[in-house]
């Protein structure tokens, strides 16, 4: 049995990775996780695509990803997206789970939309600063939640370094609908939210 096909583990950042794989359209040729980490959405974006780019600044965890998901259409890559040398509208899917608040953020998305092809889709599940009232009700109803999940399911610690978001929500979503004309962003329960764009085929 493969590492893919075991039972998957379980965090915060894990429990959304079905909302990035739903976003990924038919006939996917290559797509580019952004921050991989460990492994894991990379190797389940494998099983989808012709070929996955999985790139992140932490040399420890591309070693251990590359030992337990390593294989002919997954390349791991030590770098930052921002500088890597990729050529533009390269990739038919753009990934990234609590990556893009380590990044500078209009930046960040310009650089994804360079990268997508025409018809590509950006999926991102996002961290934000709790600023206000509705931010904190959210959090309060998630702790119970989270718990809950971290209790009963294959809890597992992220490995990545961490670090606080500095952009609220609604600045998040500013800077992406002035970048990515017609994105959709969703708060998410547990701390997280969700952008989804595809890029327009003309």
């Amino acid at each position: 049995m493969s590492p893919v096909s075991e039972r998957r583990p379980w965090n915060r950042n894990i429990h959304y990775h079905d909302v990035v794989l739903s976003a990924v359209p038919l006939g996917c040729a290559r797509a580019l996780d952004v921050g991989c980490g460990d492994g894991l959405l990379a190797s389940e974006l494998a099983a989808r695509c012709g070929e996955v780019v999985a790139i992140d600044v932490n040399a420890r965890a591309l070693a251990r990803a590359s030992a337990r998901y390593g294989g002919p259409h997954l390349t791991f890559v030590e770098g930052d997206v921002m500088s890597h040398v990729f050529e533009p509208a390269s990739f038919d899917v753009i990934a990234a789970i609590a990556t893009l608040h380590h990044l500078p953020l209009c930046e960040a998305l310009e650089r994804f939309k360079q990268l997508l092809r025409p018809g590509g889709v950006l999926s991102i599940i996002g961290l934000y600063r709790l600023r206000t009232a509705r931010d904190f009700v959210y959090a309060l109803a998630a702790m119970p939640v989270s718990c809950w999940f971290r209790w009963t399911k294959n809890y597992e610690e992220v490995a990545a370094p961490m670090r606080d978001p500095d952009e609220t929500l609604a600045e998040l979503t500013a800077c992406a609908a002035r970048v990515l004309p017609g994105v959709s962003i969703r708060r998410r329960l547990l701390f997280r939210y969700s952008l989804v764009w595809q890029k327009p085929s003309g």
